[in-house]
Parts: C-alpha cells; structure tokens; sequence
C-alpha cells in the first residue's frame, strides 16, 4: 500500500483526488495547503519562482505534523508535484531529474503535444534498468540524497524501488501527467496515452482557452471546451490512465471562493478522477 502518495493511494482505490498550486517560495501557501486536506499540491516553477533551494523550502513547509499526529500516518500531507517551468517540447530534462532529487513526487508536464516528447520525460524519470525485451531502457542518475531522507527511506535501493512511475509499476509512488492545451495535442491524444510510463492526462481548460485565441470569460461548457475535455477523457479510459480537469472558470491570477460542486460531482460521474482548484479547500462530493 502506498502510504507517501496520497495522490497514488486514492487513484489506486478510485477515489477523486484534489489538489491546488502553491507558487514555489510562498512558504505562507506552503503552510496553509500543508495543513489542509488536499490530497496534492502543484509546486508551480513555470509562472513564480525558478528556484531550487526555495523548492525544497517548499517541499518541508508543505509537511504538517498536524495532519500527521491525527491520522497516525507520517505522510499524510499534500502530495508535492512539480509543474515543470517549460513546456514539454523544450528539452530540459535534468529540471525535472533534479526535482525528484530534492523530493518531489511526481511531474506535470506543460503543454504536452507529442509521443516524443512523453518518451524523452519517461526515459527521464525512470532509473535504468534491462527491460523484459532485452532492451536497457531509463536515464535518471543516482545521487538522490535530499529524496531519500524526505521520503523516509533508508537507502538508496529502498527508495529507488518505489521510486517508480505508477502505473507502470505497481509499486511505484512517482505520477508523470501530461498537460494538453493545443490544438496539436488534441490531435495527438492517443499517441501520448500510448506511452508506457505516463500515468495520466490533465486537460488544461484556461490554457485550452487562450490558445484558442479566445479572450474574456472563461466558459467551461463552450462546445470547443467540452468536447476537448471529453477526448481527454475518452482517451485516458481507452489506455488505462486516469483523467483530470480544473473545477472552476476562475480567470488565471485570481482565486476562487469556492470550487463548483456540482461542477465536480459531474466530472466525476463522467470519469474525471483528479482535479486542480483554485479554491481554499477542496470540494465536497460523494
């Protein structure tokens, strides 16, 4: 059983799973989403704070011994997953390496549009190893000593065996999550789901929207959104993964007062099974 994923542990036993931004360096937002009962925090490098010391600031703040002493599990808190600080067709792989190094447990990555370009993040994230077919496949180096104390493990072969991408391994705790956006990833869904190694695929409705060329009000049930949203979704079922969405139309920038229920509950109903909300806590649903 997974016990420091918490984003892994509720997906395994197919449970929604929420989760919100925390800008990397706002410690202040570290503390209060530590404390919450979110299942995830998205560690954002791509809009504030390419920093790696105040990444792993980030990483300490968001644990709550709170959440920790009343459920008797010591990895309780949020789940941190960094939301990578270039779109996937830049190749800089060694950010998101270096993220797993300091802790983090799983990446999102921006603007997703091709087979390759999942591939290239896999091959990344995974630590060499000889394939069943023969084949030596995974680039990730060995020197993960931040990672190893913050995930409570011992050594180094501890944590390198659940150091894995979940599905792909059963034992695994990392998620990698493509973020499609554009009109090329639409196209491209099934051949990104294809990739063995992804875990699952995350519709991006405001980046959708303004690369749409759209300004003003965002409207999550525009027939272009919905229908995106619903190839994200048919698509993930298709291979396997699991699908996830933002719960409202707050415009970038801003926060929510709340998240929009029954919104969610519907997602949910549809299929959806992680969300990202800009809202203080997250939604209410059966």
């Amino acid at each position: 059983m997974s016990i420091r994923s918490q984003l892994v542990q509720r997906l395994r036993e197919g449970r929604p799973a929420f989760g919100v931004a925390v800008p990397t360096g706002d410690l202040g937002a570290a503390k209060r989403v530590g404390d919450s009962e979110f299942d995830f925090a998205m560690l954002d490098m791509e809009h504030e704070g390419f920093d790696f010391p105040d990444f792993g600031n980030t990483l300490q703040w968001l644990i709550s011994r709170k959440r920790a002493a009343a459920s008797g599990n010591p990895f309780a808190g949020p789940t941190p997953i960094i939301r990578l600080p270039h779109t996937a067709g830049d190749d800089v792989t060694w950010i998101a390496q270096q993220a797993l190094d300091y802790g983090a447990l799983g990446v999102f990555l921006p603007y997703t549009e091709s087979a390759e370009q999942v591939e290239r993040m896999v091959a990344a994230l995974r630590y060499p190893r000889v394939e069943p077919d023969g084949v030596l496949r995974g680039e990730r180096r060995v020197w993960p000593k931040a990672a190893i104390r913050y995930w409570g493990c011992s050594s180094f072969e501890e944590y390198r065996e659940l150091a894995e991408l979940w599905p792909a391994e059963a034992s695994g705790e990392i998620v990698l999550i493509a973020m499609v956006a554009t009109a090329k990833g639409l196209a491209n869904l099934d051949e990104i789901a294809s990739v063995p190694g992804v875990t699952g695929l995350m519709f991006g409705a405001k980046h959708a929207w303004s690369a749409m060329g759209r300004w003003g009000k965002i409207d999550l049930d525009h027939p272009d959104l919905v229908d995106f949203r619903t190839a994200v979704l048919e698509t993930s079922l298709a291979h396997s993964l699991v699908a996830g969405c933002s719960t409202t139309a707050t415009p970038p920038g801003q926060s929510a007062a709340a998240a929009d229920e029954d919104f969610v509950q519907r997602r949910i109903d549809d299929g959806f099974r992680f969300f990202l909300t800009q809202a203080a806590k997250p939604p209410v649903v059966t």
